[in-house]
């Protein structure tokens, strides 16, 4: 029996990688692999994550502490870990991942984001060479699709990489309070940070449009990120070096729309919602909209899908492999408001269209990306490094 540590994190706070391991932990089935987890949150809340204080620290001594025990005591063959694009959270990760290659265990790291290849170029010499080094320990990085993978091209070796996507189960989604499209006001939906680097500026201008057309309702879930520091850790460096010029002005702007919305009837701020919570605001909804600067792959455009709800996304990370313009919803550009504006208005015109690609697109996550299959999927990895090692042996 091999024995797997898997060492990541579980909500709260209710973040993609949070929510995606604690679905894949809850799924975990197997003959072939005996799964023991550690819960490795640092940080309780989304807008804490990548800050350096003593706080910090305490908790991922404690975290660490229990970590090496377990290494110690039960001798696990693979240890699993999430891997981090800050300072601060790849330190984290190098400490774990040596760790673990000290006390004899193969590592594998998952990398759910689509920004990796900016955070290394971004990088002084040594810290290229430190993170070189310690992806160099890892028997497979992971990511979430085939186009993520040219994140890691003249770091890693092809060989080195594989694919584990997002997954869903359809049993953890409620029946549809109403249909898509066929009551009004239409409703919107926004799930992630509350933040430029989610494309929420562009979304405030596109409904501020488009509700002066048709009536429609706009509900914002998620946790509001406004530091500097961390918005631009989500944004790849083109965007990152707009935001600096420009961020005062664009927060200051957002500020505005979320000040107002308390005085509105038809803009509803969820704040931080629990998975379970989000589904049950998704089967009362006709459409989400996530207009992201950067994402890995997202759970809540996958989410909604598996919801029966069409979705107006940006080709970012693996929403472009994900989601196709015109049958799974809209495509539209990067920080385009109008082009937003006139996706949106499109698919409310057509409320049967909609509704025949809300259907569409639960069936499309069904046939590919239940959680069982994704629990197959890493597991065949799994064993495939244990095979592999023992090979050499």
């Amino acid at each position: 029996m091999i024995r797997l540590l898997a060492a990541v994190p579980t909500p709260p706070p209710y973040a993609g990688p949070e929510v995606g391991m604690e679905l894949l932990l809850r799924y975990w089935h197997s003959e072939r692999i005996q799964l023991h987890h550690l819960r490795a949150n640092i940080r309780q809340s989304n807008a804490e994550k990548g800050r350096l204080d003593w706080r910090g620290i305490r908790m991922f001594l404690r975290v660490w502490v229990q970590y090496c025990w377990l290494l110690w005591r039960w001798r696990p063959h693979v240890v699993f870990l999430l891997l981090s694009s800050s300072r601060v959270g790849f330190l984290r990760d190098v400490l774990l991942i040596s760790t673990a290659r000290l006390y004899g265990a193969q590592v594998v790291g998952q990398y759910r984001g689509g920004n990796f290849a900016g955070f290394y170029r971004g990088q002084p010499r040594h810290w290229q060479c430190l993170i070189r080094s310690a992806l160099q320990q890892l028997a497979k990085v992971l990511v979430q699709s085939r186009g993520l993978q040219a994140q890691f091209s003249g770091v890693l070796p092809a060989e080195r990489l594989a694919v584990l996507p997002n997954g869903v189960s359809l049993a953890d989604f409620p029946g549809r309070s109403r249909k898509v499209a066929e009551a009004l006001p239409y409703r919107l939906l926004f799930v992630g940070h509350v933040s430029f680097a989610k494309g929420f500026r562009e979304v405030t201008r596109a409904y501020c449009r488009l509700q002066q057309e048709m009536p429609v309702e706009l509900w914002v879930a998620g946790t509001r990120i406004a530091s500097p520091r961390i918005v631009q850790s989500f944004l790849p460096p083109e965007w990152s070096h707009y935001y600096a010029a420009y961020g005062v002005e664009i927060e200051a702007e957002i500020e505005r729309f979320l000040a107002e919305a308390a005085q509105r009837d038809n803009v509803h701020i969820l704040g931080i919602v629990s998975a379970s919570a989000v589904k049950q605001w998704m089967a009362a909804v006709d459409l989400l909209v996530l207009p992201s600067y950067s994402e890995g792959f997202s759970m809540a455009v996958l989410e909604a899908m598996a919801a029966g709800l069409p979705v107006v996304v940006t080709p970012v990370g693996a929403l472009g492999e994900l989601v196709q313009d015109g049958v799974h919803g809209r495509v539209v550009p990067v920080g385009d408001a109008d082009a937003l504006y006139r996706a949106l208005r499109s698919c409310l015109e057509q409320p049967d269209w909609m509704r025949q690609v809300g259907e569409r697109n639960r069936r499309f996550v069904l046939e590919n990306f239940a959680i069982e299959r994704v629990v197959n999927r890493l597991e065949a990895e799994i064993c495939a490094i244990l095979d592999g090692v023992r090979g050499r042996g």
